[in-house]
């Protein structure tokens, strides 16, 4: 912030022993446990990595799941494709005698593949359901070595023969039906699974646009709001408001960081603007001073003269002429101590507190303060106000302030037998105006731009120190007001418009 911003940045001013230490920290503030930014970000994208991974997790398990499904039902496949094929051959048997042998072999096979992927299967099928299989297969192939054996010592009777024959078709059919049966189920199962895992990429798709919908929530919830509070908050002070920055946030974070700063600043601001219009006042005294001396000195002479007459001439004076020349003293004394008054009242240190104020009252007591050194320079300084003015809140001291300031420009711009014409009206929107004219040399148009920077003066050097306009921007803008200026050879007049405490500007 440069020192034109820093000047024309009003504030409150508080009395040296209430400014808070600048290093002093709000205890409700370092309380609030700390939530820092970067632990933020690292959690969201913790949570992020963690929600990835579940979901890639879940689609690895996913096709673990359908692979084993497949697996399985290939084993179901292989093993009904055995027990179909002894069946095949079982009945050849029957029918035309041959190809016993092969039945035992294609059963034997379908029991082997069973058992060999027996652990495999046990965590797909429903445990009684393989257990019904194997037995049923054990008792199949029981049956058709029973049959091999008795083939081979040419023993198969007819009865005999029948009765094996119900039992192997029985057993067969349970084998090859629930064999059927479950590969098909595990199959049924497995596409669901592919169901699934062709649905992945969608929810995957949509997980990231939640995703993204959060993350921009997020941002703005913990960064966005931030910020604009920030912003709002530096266009606050840069109006001339200096209260402390408070955001209410639980945690403290680097914008917290960035808000404690942002008050050890607005308090050490306020602190050197009040040390800079403390210093344009003690200039301001300064000039009054010889204004105030020149006036003093017609009272003191008037008692000088009374008070040397009533020594030389006491025996020769009655009661009531010796009363008449104590009243005159009394008189002069009592407009010597009015002249005094009025610029102590100028120079007293007094806190920043805004009151209900008549303004036409006090810019009255303030023409009052300038016509001594207007008298120096034997200038004219007419006051008129309009009837019936509403009241404003203000800084008695800093109105006062700015408004000799412009009066004080103007008795230099003037020269000697010039003339100043300060009156209050009614401004626009049902505020009040102020206006200082004046018939000096006026502005020059290049300078009007520049006129309220600080430092920026149209005086000679070592006659100004360019922060007069500068204080009375300042002020001004503390009161929620304006000030403006019009200026031509013979003619400048700046007005300052103030609200009201009927309506505001």
């Amino acid at each position: 912030m440069n020192i034109g911003q820093f000047l024309r940045l009003p504030a409150t001013r508080l009395p040296p022993s209430s400014l808070p230490s600048t290093s002093a920290a709000d205890p409700k503030e370092e309380g609030r446990p700390a939530f820092v930014f970067r632990f933020q970000i690292i959690l969201a994208f913790a949570a992020i990595f963690i929600l990835s991974v579940a979901i890639i997790a879940g689609a690895i398990l996913t096709v673990h799941k359908v692979e084993q499904l497949l697996l399985a039902s290939q084993t179901w496949q292989s093993f009904l494709f055995e027990a179909e094929q002894a069946r095949r051959w079982e009945k050849n048997f029957f029918l035309y005698g041959t190809n016993l042998k092969d039945a035992l072999e294609a059963t034997q096979k379908a029991k082997i593949t069973l058992l060999k992927n027996l652990a495999s299967l046990q965590k797909l099928t429903d445990p009684r359901k393989q257990e019904e299989i194997l037995l049923h297969i054990e008792k199949y192939n029981q049956l058709l070595e029973d049959l091999f054996s008795l083939a081979q010592q040419g023993r198969v009777a007819e009865p005999i023969k029948d009765e094996i024959e119900i039992s192997l078709r029985r057993y067969g059919a349970l084998v090859v039906d629930d064999a059927a049966e479950v590969s098909h189920r595990q199959s049924i199962e497995a596409l669901s699974w592919l169901d699934i895992l062709k649905k992945v990429p969608l929810y995957y798709l949509l997980f990231h646009f939640l995703l993204v919908l959060w993350l921009t929530r997020f941002l703005s919830h913990r960064f966005m709001r931030p910020l604009n509070e920030l912003v709002r908050q530096t266009q606050r002070i840069a109006r001339g408001d200096f209260s402390p920055v408070h955001s209410g946030r639980r945690y403290r974070d680097e914008f917290t960081t960035m808000e404690e700063a942002i008050n050890r600043m607005l308090r050490e601001l306020e602190t050197r603007q009040h040390s800079l219009i403390e210093a344009h006042k003690l200039r301001a005294v300064g000039i009054l001073t010889a204004g105030v001396a020149h006036e003093l000195n017609n009272p003191l002479n008037n008692i000088m003269l009374t008070a040397h007459a009533l020594l030389e001439e006491a025996g020769e004076l009655s009661r009531e002429e010796v009363v008449e020349m104590v009243k005159d003293i009394v008189a002069e004394t009592e407009r010597s101590r009015a002249i005094v008054r009025n610029l102590l009242d100028f120079t007293r240190e007094s806190e920043s507190i805004m009151e209900p104020l008549q303004l036409e009252k006090l810019v009255e007591e303030t023409v009052r303060l300038a016509r001594n050194q207007a008298k120096v320079k034997r200038a004219l300084i007419s006051f008129e106000a309009e009837p019936n003015l509403p009241r404003i809140s203000g800084d008695r001291q800093q109105l006062k302030q700015a408004l000799l300031n412009l009066i004080l420009n103007a008795l230099d711009a003037i020269g000697e037998e010039g003339r100043i014409r300060v009156a209050v009206r009614r401004g626009t929107a049902g505020g009040l105006a102020v206006e200082v004219e004046d018939n000096g040399c006026g502005i020059p148009p290049q300078a009007m731009p520049n006129i309220f920077d600080p430092f920026f003066t149209t005086k000679p050097v070592g006659q100004g120190t360019g922060l007069g306009l500068a204080v009375v921007h300042g002020i001004v803008t503390k009161h929620g007001g304006r000030i403006q200026v019009q200026s031509r050879p013979g003619c400048t007049r700046f007005e300052i418009f103030l609200p009201s405490m009927e309506t505001p500007l």
